[in-house]
């Protein structure tokens, strides 16, 4: 039976290096003064040893955690994709580790994972809530005292930390944008009511629309979640009920991409008679046969500022709850650009 490796201690780095305890504990945790050479030595001296820092030592003497929990709808979404990876880097640069978990639109699986994620000690929590999310909901973390910053998915009337697109300001400029393109007659596959950048997208279409003198006969809105299959089959649906419309805007690229399919197939030919928009600029957007236009979320910058804004809790900084919704940016390409 093989015998088990001991754990390698701080001494066993200092004698290795040649240096005392007190500069491998300066190099472990990047404090105090020494030479690059010295710190070179004794990461050579942790790297031949095997030496893997006890985060949970770490914790009981210092009192504090490097855990952040960090729950999303569905990280296979490109959008939380592109938020975990700034998240990830801007926490990483202040020693912190993000636990990442799907929630789904499951609010039970969300307690669940809240409570999982505060079992495991976290210090902090960023969530994009579940649809039906409720201000009660949070309770476990106020009791905790954990910090708690919400993202993408404001929860109307909750007093906590937010950052997330304008989607009013959004779906504005991308329905203004159709209406200067001449079209008249505009369909709408929005996301799911149950969360608020599905009800203001869709409320900022509307508006435009109603501004412009568009008649309600002449919009036709479907609701669906936000993957291709969606747009697939809410497309399906506008042609079985025989819709009309030369403008079509779409809750995501993903839900444009299969609506997109599946009207080519009842004979529309996209960016010549049909104008199709969606949001967050994937990247593949500008390569897909026509370029779509998009409306630019900036997840990667929201991802930088959750962080932020999650350190300077941990912290302490005594600062009132923020709120903040970064403008959106309209790129037009092939699909919408023709004119009516």
């Amino acid at each position: 039976m093989p015998l088990k490796k001991s754990k390698v201690t701080v001494s066993d780095i200092a004698k290795a290096a040649g240096v005392s305890v007190a500069t491998v504990s300066n190099t472990i945790n990047d404090t105090g003064r020494m030479t690059d050479e010295t710190k070179a030595r004794v990461k050579k001296a942790m790297q031949e040893l095997g030496f893997v820092r006890d985060y949970n030592a770490a914790k009981l003497r210092s009192g504090r955690s490097r855990l952040v929990g960090v729950l999303v709808p569905d990280i296979s979404i490109p959008f939380y994709a592109e938020f975990c990876t700034s998240l990830e880097a801007a926490l990483s640069e202040h020693g912190y580790l993000p636990v990442i978990a799907n929630v789904g639109e499951d609010t039970k699986r969300q307690q669940t994972m809240l409570e999982e994620v505060i079992g495991h000690g976290v210090a902090g929590i960023a969530i994009s809530p579940s649809a039906g999310t409720k201000r009660s909901d949070f309770e476990i973390a106020n009791t905790r005292r954990i910090p708690v910053v919400t993202f993408c998915r404001e929860i109307e009337g909750l007093a906590m930390d937010y950052i997330g697109s304008n989607n009013y300001q959004a779906a504005q400029l991308a329905t203004k944008h159709l209406l200067e393109q001449g079209h008249r007659k505009f369909a709408m596959i929005a996301g799911l009511q149950e969360t608020m950048p599905g009800r203001e997208r869709k409320r900022g279409f509307y508006d435009a629309l109603k501004a412009a003198g568009i008649p309600e006969s002449d919009i036709h809105v479907e609701v669906c979640g936000f993957d291709r299959e969606c747009g697939r089959i809410k497309a399906q649906q506008l042609v079985s009920n025989k819709a009309e419309f030369t403008a079509l805007l779409c809750h995501n690229d993903l839900v444009s991409v299969g609506a997109a399919a599946e009207l080519k197939k009842a004979g529309r030919n996209i960016g010549e008679d049909l104008a199709v928009v969606g949001f967050d600029n994937l990247p593949e957007g500008e390569a897909w046969t026509p370029a779509l236009t998009s409306v630019e979320s900036y997840p990667r910058t929201i991802g930088k500022d959750v962080a932020n804004l999650l350190i300077k809790r941990l912290d302490g900084e005594p600062t009132p709850t923020t709120t903040e919704r970064v403008e959106p940016h309209l790129l037009v390409r092939d699909s919408s650009s023709f004119k009516v």
